[in-house]
């Protein structure tokens, strides 16, 4: 079996003979048959077609500028902070090697006091300004009672204490 033959389409148009004309498409070409604009009988203001190379553009030099300043200053505000923060880190060492010599100072001080009020430094001290020991103070002070001569005796530290006998007696233990 042969194909059937279809109709050879217009050379012109590029339509088959009898079929309907496609709307969505476009016609190639110069547009022959548009219909005039009616244009407003007042006149309106128009601007020249300038020439592609004078279009304007917007200028750059402003932006640029502003960029350029905003980076500068913020440029010179660091190192404005930078500069106060070591200003302020010299006053801090500053007072921290205050702090620590005065801290050395008064340990020194402590220490001297803490020398001064020791039992020989207060013995050379009293006589240097005249001061002797009293030696009419007894040899041994108890609690409300003096005990007899006879009842002391000599210790290995070389006090002497209350012996034995006069104890027994005065806490009440006697034989009578």
């Amino acid at each position: 079996m042969r194909p059937t033959m279809s109709p050879l389409k217009d050379p012109k148009t590029g339509v088959k003979p009898g079929a309907k004309p496609d709307v969505r498409r476009r016609p190639r070409g110069p547009v022959t048959h548009a219909r005039p604009v009616e244009r407003p009988e007042t006149p309106v203001a128009r601007r020249a077609p300038q020439p592609p190379s004078e279009r304007r553009r917007p200028p750059r030099a402003p932006f640029v500028m502003l960029v350029v300043g905003l980076l500068g200053g913020g440029l010179v505000s660091l190192l404005l902070l930078n500069t106060v923060l070591a200003q302020d880190s010299f006053k801090h060492n500053e007072l921290r090697r205050v702090n620590e010599q005065l801290r050395q100072q008064a340990e020194a001080e402590k220490g001297r006091i803490r020398d001064a009020r020791q039992p020989d430094a207060v013995a050379k001290g009293a006589v240097q300004h005249g001061v002797s020991p009293d030696q009419s103070a007894p040899k041994w002070v108890g609690g409300g009672h003096t005990p007899a001569a006879d009842d002391a005796g000599p210790t290995t530290s070389g006090r002497t204490e209350p012996g034995g006998a006069a104890d027994a007696s005065e806490t009440g233990s006697s034989a009578q």
